[in-house]
């Protein structure tokens, strides 16, 4: 996986931040944005899901303000604490997506790229005409988003 590297990192001790002001009382600042989508997919489509994520085209590297992407399978098989049997309500698979901030993360989401890359090219009719038709879902219902304010990022330089 390919990351922009942070531009700055917090000291830390023992992996831990060791200038951190908690008070208690006030949310700590925002250091990034996370933008999720939970997908739905049976157990039987999960290879042709992951294939169709494999092949396609990203332009995130190009975005201002992206850091990082990941695509989540939920493992049904671990056991201990918090392992449940999956039931047919829940997701299987969830996007990830990591932004310098909420700013970043909608730039993109009203761009060029993700339009491309979601075929949501509204503005080219034309194009609209030659694109063949979209694939089938491979999940069980449309996805579902979850969004988040990334707080105590711990980072390494290099990235993952």
């Amino acid at each position: 996986m390919q990351s922009v590297p942070p531009t700055s990192i917090p000291e830390t001790e023992n992996g831990w931040r060791t200038n951190l002001v908690a008070d208690g009382v006030t949310n700590l600042p925002a250091e990034c944005f996370v933008a999720c989508n939970q997908f739905f997919v049976p157990t039987e489509n999960g290879p042709a899901f992951e294939k169709r994520w494999a092949d396609r085209v990203s332009k995130l590297n190009e975005c201002e303000g992206f850091v990082a992407f990941g695509m989540m399978r939920r493992d049904g098989t671990a056991k201990g604490h918090g392992a449940s049997p999956m039931g047919m309500d829940e997701p299987t698979y969830m996007s990830t997506t990591i932004w310098s901030d909420r700013a970043a993360f909608e730039s993109w989401k009203d761009g060029n790229a993700f339009r491309q890359s979601h075929g949501t090219n509204k503005d080219d009719d034309a194009a609209k005409e030659k694109k063949p038709a979209a694939p089938a879902p491979l999940w069980s219902k449309p996805p579902s988003p979850l969004f988040y304010e990334g707080t105590l990022v711990i980072t390494k330089e290099e990235g993952p």
